[in-house]
């Protein structure tokens, strides 16, 4: 299930010029933060199901869909897809 944010849905301080790439477990969060200050739709696929934990403590572990077109296209034309993965929520309570 992917599902659409924008930077001013889940908070924080975005981070500065990030390019979509491949995930490297970053944390969810600033990951997607910074892509949606770079002007991209960000839609969220959940790995493992949809969490209601907060974003600050998942990972991203990838990235699809980079504005590689040739020229590339607006970063406001392009939705990017991050796969997120959150601790299970089980063992949390």
């Amino acid at each position: 299930m992917a599902v659409a944010i924008s930077a001013m849905a889940i908070g924080g301080t975005p981070l500065a010029a990030a390019e979509p790439t491949a995930g490297s477990g970053q944390r969810a969060d600033e990951t997607i933060s910074a892509l949606s200050a770079e002007g991209y739709t960000v839609a969220i696929n959940w790995v493992g199901g949809k969490s209601t934990l907060s974003l600050d403590r998942c990972r991203v572990n990838s990235i699809h869909n980079p504005n590689r077109g040739v020229p590339p296209l607006p970063k406001s034309a392009v939705t990017v897809y991050v796969d997120v993965q959150c601790p299970d929520e089980s063992a949390n309570s």
